[in-house]
């Protein structure tokens, strides 16, 4: 996890399976870039993936959120009930 690295340019498929999730450490399948931290690529693993997919669809407050995100856990292969923190109340 290395967050002084700035990449600007999406990562291959070839050099993500190289890499571990900046949040978690697993390995990282995926990659997001955010605006507020300088559009920079971070590489992140399935789990967090579909973590912040369900943090950003409760967020934007989508009508489909629960149906999207469970569609997409499971395409992802993901239990949402191992990565979901405990604190954290339903999507709506």
């Amino acid at each position: 996890m290395n967050w002084l690295i700035n990449r600007k340019k999406p990562y291959t498929n070839a050099a993500i399976a190289k890499l571990k999730c900046i949040r978690c450490g697993n390995q990282a399948q995926f990659q997001w870039n955010v605006c507020a931290d300088g559009n920079n690529y971070r590489p992140i693993c399935k789990e967090c993936d579909v973590l912040l997919n369900s943090m950003v669809l409760a967020w934007m407050k989508h009508p489909n959120a629960n149906n999207l995100i469970l569609d997409y856990a499971l395409e992802k292969a993901v239990c949402l009930k191992d990565i979901m923190p405990h604190n954290q109340k339903p999507l709506t």
